[in-house]
């Protein structure tokens, strides 16, 4: 490649992917690009010969009919490799692209492409790292590139030309050493890809101001947090505060009444629910009056329920807040390390030798991150799977060393995370991190203020946050890996590092000694346990798990205490010494041949699981006398085959939580409970009970109504032709799902279908992919098609897709307008009464005198039937549907009194058939039959 090469930037529209299979090109695009201009474009529609699929019709708008008078690809297959010759071919996914176009010269006879190939899709992971999508459009969007005509070649071809200079242009603006790195590594990309990086490479480009160079890594200048210089006084009258919100934001009464209730709380030591109905403002309801009262030494902690909401607060509440108060609130998000990035893991990372390709790629995606990354939050890169080796390798572990131990101290980005929690006002965290305690090891001073955003998820996820296990298996798989980083027999194994080094052999051939006792330990007790559990067992599926009651456990107890208490102790001892041999390799570096870093790192890596290990351990013996009792804590063993010993290990998780979420709470003042859904019939006492209140006053709390207009914006259909789902088989069910799914959702309408199980919308998207809505709408399957994330992100950028999903989309998603138009209820939300925690918690609540069914089935079921509810209307000019397919929230006592918790609208019950009609009709779905009348 030379400066005043010609790159031919290609797009094929197929019939499908094989031309083995007899797949043909229906259209080609071809953008010319030489000197940084798009020089000649062409474009060409082609006659297959063959059938289009309809899907392919629908994707890119062309039909058999505009292909009729096209010319075969035999007649311009010539005219096209002689255009193509000497060029460098560039694509988004070159590999489909250009062999597809290689095998199509073959067939009619002409040589196949040799030539040079770039591949846009690769060089925008690696340019653009915070990007979650990298389809062609998402991309155009993104860089605000004209793309009229998405999937026709011709409209792609020049999209793809225009991406291709502007990613350029973006490699050429990153600094010379990035650049340098980014061609050095480019050898893992796809064809020439990596080529062309090293081409474009500027020699001694100098660092922007607000980047240095640390060690391989560029990177941005950390900023302080400042405490504003004045504040101002708390707006207390209505004038004051529709001059503050007025520019910004339409005045509310009832965010008003909020602001000042939360204000007045403030001294208290008492709680204060408030439920916020959605569309309120409670966010700012909340934080106008804490900017005032909040300081860096008497803080506001904020925890709502998941790391996205945690993201959208400290990205979009915190701007708009201090636009509205006049002054800069010094606010921060704090998460577990694991989700920080560790820049001296990376930087050994860095130095293997051979890793594989993927590793590669995500090293220089990495790269480029880092000179845009304030925070080192490994979250802002959007990827849909964290799993890649290669994570956890530079996963921090929150031990940030010293200036002795690690190189990168200075700019360790969780160092500086924790020096902006000291300076904060506003810390905001999430319910998990949170009910770990995690925050007691954090600089808040004494009683921060406390708000529990999502407080109705509060003690689910605090639930999730208390269980854990005792991973027996990974801890063995750690050892072997610490082991193996020692003796390896082979030259890079750290005994032959240190052959010579008589104290330093002496402390590597203790450490094998203990990790092969602690081995031998671990497998000792997986071998009782499998006999005494499972060994009689036949013909059982795969994750098995059994409960154990409190004699049983007491019994284990006894049995493993003291080799569990033996393990809690080597185990600091071993990690100790590894720590010696990592602070004598920082010291003494230069000393190593880089292709002994890989070991070290290694070494790191297992000392930093074997940490893990240990946390869980130690909580394991601290919960013993909880774990005998059975009230609070049950533990299980789970394997997940019956041919999997080294799988098994105990679980323990909390039945209930009020107690500890009460030591939890103590130690903070004035907390303030909030979600759009606390109230279970008029009564916030279930939420409360679930945190541990067990009596509210009327003072503490507080119910606002949404302003929303629901009977104008929303109708609830009841389908009066719904089965009895009990009396139904599986497959039946499945079929009455995909049928009437079929028949409400195949329209314009952007629709969500609410499941309480995966499986079943496994069955469900079986079916829908067979029939014609597959064909019209793209069909999106929790499980199946991707990770809830994934598919929710992929949802709100469609234009009528269908998304099957569970528990995850019952809330925590925020769809307006036409986004999100119509949202169907398979089943009521009742959990299954046969999981081990839901029949310990039954047990619990009988022993109580209580009945499960109506004292927590019910209210838990109450509150999902809400939330399910509330993903539909999220703005004021919403319109939408919200269908139920349970006949029992009409024909059960429990099901009419459900109803009463929608807001204020009755569910009209009607055939299937009308239902579908009058959603048409509700959503303007039939333009052109109302127009005709």
């Amino acid at each position: 490649m030379k400066p005043d090469t010609i790159y031919a930037v290609i797009d094929l529209e197929t019939t499908g992917t094989s031309v083995k299979d007899g797949d043909r090109i229906i259209q080609i695009g071809c953008a010319l690009v030489q000197n940084g201009q798009v020089i000649q474009t062409l474009s060409q529609l082609i006659n297959p010969d063959r059938h289009v699929p309809f899907t392919i019709q629908k994707l890119t708008g062309i039909t058999p009919k505009t292909l009729l008078t096209a010319p075969y690809f035999e007649e311009i297959g010539p005219t096209l490799a002689a255009m193509l010759e000497d060029t460098v071919i560039v694509a988004h996914n070159v590999n489909f692209d250009y062999p597809f176009l290689s095998a199509e010269l073959e067939r009619i006879g002409h040589a196949p492409l040799n030539n040079l190939a770039i591949d846009t899709v690769e060089l925008a992971q690696v340019l653009l790292p915070t990007m979650g999508s990298f389809r062609l459009s998402d991309l155009t969007s993104h860089l605000n590139i004209e793309h009229d005509n998405p999937h026709q070649a011709d409209s792609d071809a020049i999209s793809t030309a225009k991406l291709f200079l502007k990613l350029t242009k973006r490699f050429q603006n990153l600094p010379s050493a990035v650049q340098q790195q980014l061609a050095h590594l480019g050898s893992a990309l796809l064809r020439n890809t990596g080529d062309y990086l090293t081409q474009l490479v500027t020699p001694d480009r100098p660092l922007a101001d607000n980047l240095v160079q640390v060690g391989p890594f560029v990177l941005r200048r950390q900023q302080a947090l400042q405490q504003p210089l004045a504040k101002g006084s708390y707006p207390a009258d209505e004038a004051q505060k529709r001059s503050r919100l007025r520019p910004q934001l339409k005045f509310r009464k009832t965010q008003a009444k909020m602001m000042d209730a939360v204000y007045q709380h403030a001294p208290s030591i008492d709680p204060l629910f408030i439920e916020a109905g959605t569309g309120l403002g409670k966010t700012l309801g909340y934080l106008v009056p804490y900017a005032y009262l909040a300081s860096s030494s008497k803080k506001l902690v904020v925890t709502t329920a998941t790391l996205v909401l945690q993201t959208q607060m400290i990205e979009q509440a915190i701007p708009q807040l201090n636009r509205i108060v006049g002054f800069d609130v010094p606010a921060v998000a704090i998460k577990s390390p694991r989700h920080y990035v560790d820049l001296y893991k990376l930087a050994m990372s860095l130095r293997q030798d051979e890793p594989n390709r993927l590793t590669r790629v995500l090293q220089m995606k990495l790269l480029v991150w880092l000179t845009l990354t304030a925070t080192g939050d490994l979250d802002e890169l959007h990827l849909t799977n964290y799993q890649a080796p290669l994570f956890n390798q530079i996963q921090h572990s929150g031990q940030i060393g010293t200036q002795t131990t690690n190189p990168f101290f200075e700019v360790d980005f969780y160092a500086n995370l924790l020096k902006q929690v000291e300076a904060a006002s506003i810390v905001i965290t999430n319910h998990a991190f949170f009910s770990r305690h995690d925050l007691h090891d954090l600089p808040l001073g004494q009683k921060p203020y406390l708000v529990v955003d999502e407080a109705h998820r509060l003690a689910d996820n605090a639930t999730s946050a208390f269980s854990d296990q005792l991973n027996l298996g990974k801890l063995k798989h750690r050892l072997t890996q610490l082991r193996h980083a020692i003796d390896h027999q082979d030259s890079q194994d750290l005994k032959h590092v240190y052959q010579g080094n008589r104290v330093m052999t002496q402390r590597l051939v203790a450490m094998l000694t203990t990790a092969e006792s602690i081995q031998t330990r671990i497998e000792g007790m997986q071998v009782y346990l499998y006999r005494r559990f499972f060994k009689q067992r036949k013909h059982v599926p795969a994750n098995l798990e059994i409960v154990l009651n409190p004699e049983t456990t007491q019994q284990l107890f006894k049995r493993f205490s003291q080799g569990l208490k033996q393990l809690s102790q080597w185990l600091p001892d071993l990690m100790h010494e590894a720590n010696a041999v990592a602070v004598d390799f920082v010291a003494h570096r230069d000393q190593f041949l880089i292709s002994d870093y890989a070991t070290f790192q290694d070494l790191e890596a297992a000392s930093t699981g074997l940490g893990r290990s240990l946390d869980q351990l130690t909580r394991l013996i601290a919960q013993e006398a909880e774990l005998e009792a059975g009230v609070s804590r049950m533990l299980s063993l789970q394997m997940r085959h019956l041919d999997d010993v080294t799988s098994l290990a105990p679980h323990w998780q909390a039945i209930s939580v009020s107690e500890d979420l009460q030591a939890l709470l103590a130690t903070y003042q004035a907390p303030v409970f909030t979600s759009a859904t606390l109230m279970v019939n008029r009564s916030f006492d279930f939420v409360a009970s679930q945190i541990g209140y067990q009596t509210l006053t009327d003072s503490e709390t507080l119910r606002l109504r949404s302003p929303f207009h629901y009977r104008d914006q929303a109708q609830v259909f009841l389908a009066e032709d719904a089965p009895v789902i009990a009396d139904m088989t599986d497959w039946q069910y499945a079929d009455y799902l995909a049928n009437t799914i079929e028949q409400l959702a195949d329209n314009e309408a952007q629709t969500i279908i609410l499941f309480n199980s995966l499986s079943v919308i496994a069955a469900v998207y079986s079916r829908l992919t067979q029939r014609p809505i597959a064909s019209r709408k793209e069909i999106l399957a929790q499980g199946v098609t991707g990770s809830a994330e994934k598919i929710a992100k992929r949802f709100a950028i469609g234009q009528q897709s269908l998304l099957l999903g569970a528990a995850s989309f019952f809330e925590g998603i925020d769809y307006p307008d036409r986004l999100l138009q119509i949202v169907i209820l398979t089943r009521l939300p009742f959990d299954a009464p046969d999981q081990p925690l839901v029949k310990a918690r039954y047990q619990q609540l009988r022993e109580q005198g209580l009945d499960p069914f109506v004292s927590d089935a019910i209210p838990r079921a109450t509150m999902r039937l809400r939330q399910s509810f509330g993903r539909l209307i999220r703005t004021s000019h919403d319109r939408g549907v919200f269908i139920v397919l349970d006949p029992r929230l009409a024909t059960t006592k429990f099901g009419r009194s459900m109803q009463k918790s929608l807001p204020n609208i009755k569910p009209k019950q009607l055939p299937t058939a009308d239902i579908a009609e009058l959603t048409a009709d509700w959503l303007n779905l039939n333009p052109e039959e109302d127009d005709h009348a």
